[in-house]
């Protein structure tokens, strides 16, 4: 390719990135007047993408190409801020009241939308575990927002939600991990021949795993708080968030050669850095980089969601509405019941029935390595939107603002 050809490739991909930036940032903007996920607006905005390219109006650039680079990008953008704002240190003080509501919503998420895609939705068996493993994720932004307009969020109940919400990210990474794994065996089909190898295959991952989190472990306990600090004299706030990320993505590129997805990488190395007081800086001055690369993958999800295969799969998207809804909800009620009166569990309950981010990643990642079909990912990404856009509408009726007098 000639250097003028080059050039002209270069400046008409600035182009599209820079309206994308742009129009990102107004719709940000405007949802967050109305109080309104921002999640939303990206994938409608990656939607109306799609009905562009569609037209002819995005021949002068390669769109697709330039989204799809971005959005991995924003994948280990997205995993290195989950990482960055878990606590494990004090998810651990508070381990004992979340962990039998993590286990039973858990459980029964997984169990209840497994069931449905595989019985009545008749789907194979792959794209049944992807949208099982996805549908255990809780995105639980839209309710913290309303649970701190009511002045809720710092109570026992709002620690709560989020220890439970916390868990639910971390045990959704881990299980994408092992079903990622288990793909080119499942893809032959289940027989008693493969469960010595896939036994064996999931013991690997896990001790992968183990050796990842150790070093994690090691770095965060005797490198993490003399480093950020030395980084922080060093270069100031922003440039302390700059070599904090390169550091995570080399994280990220040693848990890939481990045989991990980067973006894999990037959680666990967002997690080494979220133990140290300095890390509250860090997650600060991460947000401007954050805001720039994580949309690019909600963007890239709008752009492969198909409509036009949202209209022969409604039954299948509220059939997955409700076994999501049900599993999640009577998961996170139960354990609660005896603790909480009645109205204050239900409440609870509808809070962690939203997904988002991770939902999305796990569905993502399998239409990529090609065992969800574009009409499973179209359920799954409506079923997102659903519970984003119903439970706020919910807890607003189940949290009316706290009155002082």
């Amino acid at each position: 390719m000639k250097a003028f050809e080059m050039e002209d490739l270069a400046a008409r991909g600035a182009l599209l990135v820079g309206i994308l930036i742009v129009l990102s940032r107004l719709v940000k903007a405007a949802l967050e007047r109305l109080n309104r996920p921002d999640l939303l607006g990206y994938l409608f905005i990656g939607m109306a993408l799609r009905l562009v390219e569609g037209t002819g109006l995005l021949r002068f650039v390669d769109g697709p190409q330039v989204l799809s680079f971005l959005a991995q990008l924003g994948i280990v953008a997205l995993l290195f801020r989950i990482g960055l704002e878990c606590t494990p240190k004090n998810l651990l003080r508070r381990l004992s009241g979340a962990t039998r509501i993590w286990i039973a919503n858990i459980t029964l998420s997984l169990g209840a939308v497994l069931g449905v895609a595989l019985f009545l939705l008749d789907w194979a068996l792959l794209p049944s575990l992807f949208a099982a493993v996805a549908l255990t994720a809780t995105g639980i932004g839209v309710s913290v927002r309303i649970w701190r307009h009511t002045d809720r969020l710092d109570s026992a109940k709002g620690a709560l939600m989020l220890d439970v919400a916390e868990l639910d990210d971390l045990s959704g990474v881990v299980l994408l991990a092992l079903l990622t794994a288990l793909v080119p065996q499942l893809q032959a089909g289940l027989s008693a021949d493969l469960v010595g190898p896939m036994a064996l295959t999931l013991g690997l991952v896990l001790g992968k795993m183990a050796l990842l989190a150790l070093g994690g472990l090691l770095f965060a306990q005797y490198l993490e708080h003399p480093l950020t600090h030395w980084l922080h004299d060093l270069q100031p706030r922003p440039d302390l968030m700059i070599s904090v990320l390169g550091i995570g993505l080399v994280g990220a590129g040693l848990a890939a050669l481990l045989g991990f997805s980067a973006a894999i990488g990037a959680f666990f190395a967002g997690l080494i850095f979220s133990r140290d007081p300095l890390s509250v800086k860090i997650d600060a001055s991460f947000d401007s980089l954050s805001d720039l690369f994580i949309p690019f993958f909600f963007l890239h999800v709008g752009f492969a969601l198909d409509l036009s295969l949202l209209f022969g799969n409604l039954g299948a998207v509220l059939l997955l509405f409700a076994a999501a809804v049900v599993g999640k909800g009577l998961g996170s009620f139960m354990p609660v019941m005896n603790r909480l009166r009645p109205s204050s569990a239900l409440t609870f309950a509808v809070a962690l029935i939203p997904r988002s981010e991770i939902t999305l990643l796990v569905m993502q990642r399998g239409l990529d390595l090609g065992v969800v079909s574009p009409d499973a990912f179209a359920v799954v990404v409506a079923v997102v939107i659903l519970t984003m856009g119903t439970v706020p509408l919910a807890l607003r009726l189940l949290l009316p603002p706290v009155t002082t007098t």
